[in-house]
């Protein structure tokens, strides 16, 4: 990657991602803060163009000092898997942090071993790393915080600082996890509101069908505003069926709800007895479709 000619790079971001950023600047004016960055990239030949869409917050047991941070792991996994089960494209790109609290106009010793050793990690999803650094604050200018921009790439040795022309704002809405969403309506827990919040199971089932039916892709249904599966089982007759499970999140509990497009006799049963079912989760309703299918074709022969 990148080795062909000298890299090129551009850079995406969501406004409202980096009024975010702006946003916990403020409300930690003396500590250190920082989040990830997520969104999308694209790799064409030697140049990298990156799209910020949303930035996951530190977190509740985020460390903060003057010249330390230190974020909440865990807590960011939560909300990048909740993200993800709506938008399976999108990707960590990299971290934010500020140094305006203390100073510091570049990334410190630290940040470069930190950001280096990340980047060249065997189990680092990309390529690159990429570090957006707050330097300093604009008292009543626009924008409010002067920020820098640095790539790093594997086994590559240079540290790449991303000038101002290659950066460009967006004016778009960022991607925000679901139960952000909820929280901002300040609205008691409705079915509305339920919509919004993380289903735990999302998660569950983007691992699962990954690992044992990566045809079965996660989409989101405009229409109802949540998510679903939609791919193709091959069953034992070598008949291929397209499925969809859908989410259902008016009632108190979500639950999943599984469709067959194969109508034939053998298994018309079955597709009867399915619009009734109700299920925990998306890859309880496929496997338990699927085993029954293939039962209803192999009394039939």
């Amino acid at each position: 990657m990148f080795r062909r000619k000298k890299p090129s790079f551009s850079i995406s971001i969501a406004k409202d991602a980096l009024e975010s950023i702006f946003d916990d600047c403020d409300k930690f004016d003396v500590d250190e803060t920082g989040g990830r960055l997520i969104g999308t990239y694209q790799q064409k030949g030697g140049r990298l163009e990156i799209d910020v869409q949303g930035v996951l917050e530190a977190g509740p047991k985020a460390e903060r000092t003057p010249t330390y941070f230190l974020q909440d792991g865990e807590y960011q996994e939560k909300l990048f898997r909740a993200i993800e089960a709506l938008h399976s494209n999108i990707e960590h790109l990299g971290n934010w942090h500020t140094h305006h609290v203390n100073g510091y106009p570049t990334l410190s010793g630290g940040d470069h071993a930190t950001y280096t050793k990340t980047v060249n990690h065997e189990k680092h999803n990309t390529d690159f790393f990429y570090a957006l650094l707050v330097v300093s604050k604009n008292r009543n200018r626009d924008p409010r915080y002067s920020i820098k921009h640095f790539i790093y790439l594997r086994n590559d040795k240079v540290v790449y600082e991303i000038p101002p022309q290659d950066v460009r704002i967006i004016d778009t809405p960022a991607l925000v996890p679901p139960q952000l969403n909820a929280r901002s309506t300040g609205e008691r827990s409705s079915p509305a509101a339920r919509k919004d919040a993380i289903n735990p199971e999302r998660a569950k089932d983007l691992e699962f069908f990954a690992e044992f039916y990566p045809g079965m892709k996660a989409l989101l249904s405009k229409s109802a505003g949540t998510p679903y599966w939609k791919g193709t089982l091959t069953l034992i007759d070598g008949i291929q069926a397209d499925v969809v499970a859908m989410e259902n999140a008016e009632s108190s509990e979500p639950y999943y709800s599984v469709a067959t497009s194969r109508k034939t006799a053998d298994v018309e049963h079955i597709r009867t007895q399915y619009q009734e079912r109700q299920f925990r989760s998306a890859r309880q309703a496929v496997v338990d479709l699927e085993r029954d299918l293939n039962q209803a074709i192999y009394r039939a022969k």
